[in-house]
């Protein structure tokens, strides 16, 4: 094994091996005197790990508790350990996985804990100084042998960076007054630990002292309350933290003067910079291409294309563009350029809906062509699955989900990211690499093992990339999406002289790529580089009208290249669908017949779905009778395929498109008012549990509580519909509503591995009933989960599809609607049982909220830990058809 793995090794290592020639100061013998200063990389080959340094490894104990009770790994809150010793000691485990740039949070000296938060700092974005190491993480030492280390192994550096603010120093109690600012202003006692100060300018933080209102180093705003306000978001505080006011000259000058620092002392090769929206598009400008701006300083040092990625938090809706258009607004103009390039959020937020979601392939298909036209430079963007910031992916999908997401990554244009921990299938958002550190089932593990199947997977995929430029440089074509659902998602890579395909199925059950147009000559061989779950692999050959037809194992994945050319494979037989149905929008069953070889059967396959597909059987006469089924089909217009398949020969005929129509009723099947009980004002099984302390959460009329409930039937598709006491997007969510979080237990008749216990909710289903299906559903997250594997502590495994969310906020109302397949393709509705329960979860973490006797700004209080985490829940809903 050890022999194995060393030659796996040693061939990655051959293959990501950069040129060093030119890149360093030389002494008079030629050889390198120094290897801070680097060239610039060509960063489309770059592959990016981010890791969390106080989580990541722990190579310095001794500077781990600075005695301020700040240090506690069993916290989720306080410091783990990690430093940058630690990513030193890494770095063979970091190269080893394909990664030839380390994205590191900020290192700079941090507040260590915010009183008023009752959180810590270890993460690195609450600065108290800016131009220092936090003492927690090392010294300017330690960092520059890490930058040198890398650069001996032509890695990069990128250090994460925050314009926007410090640390939480100030705050406001009370209502504030733009007019009188200083009213309600506070100085937090006990922000600083003992000894400590902020320096210059920074320590003008007095919104009292006639010096520091002159200085107008910070906005003296209270924290923001609407994110959709853009006055807020410029000059109010982000999560109370103190907003530098970017517009006054001495904040930029002691802005530039920190970073270039970085640039110059230690030999950052890149910036990722934090909370890019809530600056100023004018700073952006004069931070990095003024005349003593960060451009001009690593140009200084040699680094001719020193990269910017901006942190923009923003997804679009499907089909559409709007988060694209935020983040586009950043990189500037040709005259007055800004960012050099981005973090691709809503690619992000795409694939998590389409890989974990089951939602159709169609969607991410149309992002990626968005991607290629508006992007100036599509081939700089950072791609990621996750991050710090953000659920983990295997809170919301299953391992296979996750590796089709990394398939994609790791073979689409811009630069792909991964998280620390993803090769690991981690599914906690911030747990620590290394034993000791916290983890959020308390387990002491040290998790770095190259062998594990992921990290192997990942190691595969980026070595492919490394030796095959067309997945960095090459052209993207989408050749295959299914438009109604989970399916087929196909594209092409193409340069000068090399063409690869890149061919997944996302659906839990095998299905057709049909006849798929691939631009190559007929018998052009395709050779198979990687594959997921497809067994028995074998070269593919392009039939002789230029297309690929292919049964496709359930959550697969192929890569596969031309190479040369084989024999074209027979013709189909003959087939025909003798029904009118190209272009039709269909919204009852439709009785269709064609033609075919008699005595042989033919499967109409609807949108590639073959195990669901009726098998019908040509008569000596060469006939054939079936029908169209609309029962399981979505609501709305939703375009589909039919294709006939002979199953035996593997023989197809064309694709035949056409719509579904299918609407709910006017009038709700049931309803329930559920308005003025308990749990409406006060939240809990007694009413008697009080919402959080921060601002945002509405007193008065409680996100969280449910005042009507409505369902509504059509086919096998349900839609239940929630009038809210109020509905908020404070925080701009993605799903269209926030401070609360709706975890659904569902009952399928006849399925047989019901539990009673619901997972994390501290409660049991009521009257004894048991579920099979679990929806998790808040503005950042729509999952849905089996009962398989769940416990007390612990989500079942994920399934898909999820439902669609929609949201009507002037009537307060959120719809979720169930397709069929989220119900298991039910026959009959009769049975079906929901218990629908309401509590708001962290829109980091994708954790429940605490509760705790007390009151905090971000726990409920008026219970216990070992509560129920219910504000409000209906009574069972038992559907009848």
């Amino acid at each position: 094994m050890k022999t194995i793995k060393t030659a796996r090794l040693g061939l990655l290592a051959a293959a990501v091996s950069l040129s060093l020639t030119g890149c360093f100061s030389s002494n008079e013998s030629g050889e390198p005197s120094s290897y801070r200063h680097v060239a610039s990389p060509d960063w489309r080959d770059q592959i990016i790990y981010f890791l969390m340094i106080d989580r990541f490894n722990d190579g310095d104990p001794s500077n781990n508790d600075q005695g301020a009770n700040e240090f506690d790994p069993t916290s989720d809150k306080k410091f783990s350990g990690g430093d940058i010793t630690g990513v030193r000691q890494k770095l063979d485990y970091i190269a080893g996985l394909g990664a030839t740039a380390v994205w590191m949070t900020p290192p700079v000296a941090n507040q260590w804990w915010d009183p008023v938060q009752n959180y810590g700092g270890y993460h690195g974005y609450w600065a108290r100084d800016m131009q220092k190491i936090d003492e927690h993480f090392g010294d300017l030492a330690t960092y520059r042998a890490l930058a040198e280390d890398l650069h001996k192994r032509g890695m990069y550096l990128i250090q994460d960076i925050v314009v926007n603010h410090v640390g939480n120093f100030f705050t406001y109690s009370g209502n504030y007054d733009p007019a009188k600012p200083c009213e309600g202003f506070e100085l937090i006692p006990g922000a600083l630990a003992v000894g400590q100060s902020l320096p210059s300018p920074l320590a003008l933080n007095d919104c009292n002292s006639p010096e520091a209102q002159q200085a107008a180093i910070y906005h003296w705003t209270p924290q923001i309350i609407d994110h959709n306000d853009p006055r807020q978001q410029l000059t109010y505080q982000l999560s109370d933290l103190d907003d530098l006011n970017t517009s006054t000259p001495a904040v930029r000058d002691y802005l530039k003067q920190s970073y270039r620092y970085w640039i110059d002392q230690v030999g950052v090769d890149a910036f990722r910079v934090d909370t890019v929206k809530f600056v100023e598009h004018d700073f952006y400008y004069d931070f990095f291409h003024s005349q003593d701006g960060l451009i001009n300083k690593a140009r200084e040092t040699g680094r001719g294309d020193f990269l910017s990625l901006g942190e923009i938090f923003e997804s679009s809706t499907p089909y559409k563009t709007e988060g694209e258009e935020k983040l586009i607004s950043y990189l500037g103009t040709k005259e007055r350029p800004e960012l050099e390039s981005l973090l691709n959020f809503p690619l992000q937020a795409t694939m998590t809906q389409v890989f974990a979601g089951g939602r159709p392939t169609a969607e991410l298909g149309f992002r990626l062509r968005k991607m290629m036209e508006m992007y100036p430079n599509p081939y700089r963007l950072g791609n990621f699955i996750e991050n710090h910031d953000m659920a983990r992916f295997l809170a919301q999908g299953n391992v296979d989900d996750l590796k089709q997401a990394l398939f994609t990554i790791l073979t689409l244009p811009g630069i792909p990211v991964l998280y620390q921990g993803t090769e690991q299938t981690f599914s906690a958002y911030r747990d620590a690499m290394f034993e000791g550190g916290y983890r959020e089932d308390g387990r002491q593990v040290d998790s770095f093992n190259p062998e594990s199947e992921m990290y192997r997977f990942i190691q595969t995929l980026a070595g492919l990339r490394h030796q095959n430029k067309v997945l960095s440089r090459g052209d993207l074509t989408i050749l295959a999406e299914e438009k109604s659902g989970a399916g087929v998602f196909a594209y092409r890579r193409h340069t000068q002289g090399s063409d690869l395909i890149v061919i997944l199925n996302t659906a839990p059950e095998q299905v057709l790529l049909n006849k798929m147009e691939t631009g190559l000559a007929a018998g052009t061989r395709l050779r198979i580089l990687s594959a997921l779950n497809v067994p028995g692999q074998h070269d593919i050959v392009i039939a002789e009208d230029g297309s690929l037809s292919q049964a496709l194992p359930p959550k697969s994945a192929l890569m596969v290249i031309a190479d040369g050319s084989a024999a074209i494979p027979p013709q189909d037989h003959a087939m025909t669908l003798t029904t009118p149905l190209e272009g039709r929008v269909l919204s009852v069953d439709l009785p269709l017949s064609g033609t075919g070889k008699a005595g042989s059967q033919i499967k109409l396959v609807i949108d590639g779905q073959i195990e669901t597909a009726e098998r019908v059987t040509v008569d000596d006469a060469g006939q054939w009778q079936g029908v169209l089924s609309m029962r399981h089909f979505q609501v709305g217009e939703q375009a589909h395929r039919l294709a006939l398949y002979e199953e035996q020969s593997g023989s197809s005929a064309a694709d035949i498109h056409f719509k579904s129509m299918l609407s709910f009723p006017s009038e709700p099947s049931q309803t329930w008012d559920d308005s003025g009980d308990g749990m409406d004002g006060t939240g809990g099984p007694n009413g008697g549990y009080v919402l959080p302390g921060d601002a945002s959460y509405d007193k008065a009329a409680p996100q969280m509580a449910i005042e009507k409930a409505s369902v509504y039937q059509v086919g096998s598709n349900v839609r239940l519909s929630l009038e809210m006491a109020s509905v908020s997007d404070t925080w701009l969510p993605t799903l269209g509503f926030d401070h609360v979080g709706f975890t659904l237990f569902i009952h399928l008749p006849g399925v047989s591995d019901g539990l009673q216990v619901l997972p994390k909710l501290n409660a049991t289903m009521p009257g004894g009933q048991t579920w099979e299906r679990q929806l998790l559903v808040f503005g950042w997250q729509n999952s849905l989960y089996s009962s398989k594997g769940a416990s007390a502590t612990r989500y079942g495994k994920a399934v898909t599809p999820a439902p669609t969310i929609t949201v009507d906020k002037a009537a307060r109302t959120i719809n979720m609607d169930f397709p069929s397949a989220s119900l298991g393709r039910p026959e009959s509705l009769n049975g079906i049982t929901f218990y629908v329960t309401t509590w708001d979860l962290d829109g980091l973490s994708s954790t429940y909220r605490p509760l705790q006797p007390t009151l905090g700004l971000w726990n409920f209080s008026g219970g216990t830990e070992q509560d129920p985490l219910i504000w409000d829940e209906l009574p069972l809903i038992r559907l009848q058809e």
